[in-house]
């Protein structure tokens, strides 16, 4: 295959991936939102005259940790964070399928601490 197509084809391939990276993150954010709004703080950038806002950030925090999503050009940055009364005081960058799979465990242990917030979850987890 000569060079050319084959950078035709990986660019077609990222950019694929990218867009259904962003429409992911949306759902996620409106997901988040919905179900638990005291727990989730989601940023949207506010261009003028734009038809979306995309999200910029999502933040989850679950007692003395956040999980945070961050939108960084054309990628996501996924990190842990430690919480105290409101400051952020120390955070590390992970993979997104480890920040999901913790965010997951996460939300499962809160439902059973809060069984008030125990339908909420199960609505967004089904």
């Amino acid at each position: 295959m000569p060079d050319d197509l084959t950078f035709d084809l990986n660019s077609a391939s990222w950019r694929h991936a990218v867009g259904d990276e962003t429409m992911f993150v949306e759902a996620l954010a409106d997901r988040l939102q919905k179900s638990l709004p005291g727990l989730v703080e989601v940023s949207r950038d506010h261009r003028l005259f734009a038809k979306t806002h995309h999200v910029e950030k999502i933040m989850v925090t679950l007692g003395d940790n956040a999980y945070i999503l961050l939108s960084e050009g054309q990628r996501f940055v996924t990190r842990r964070a430690k919480v105290v009364r409101g400051v952020v005081l120390s955070s590390k960058e992970i993979p997104m399928t480890e920040w999901l799979t913790e965010l997951s465990s996460m939300l499962g242990e809160y439902a059973k601490e809060h069984h008030d917030a125990r339908r909420a979850l199960e609505d967004f987890l089904l």
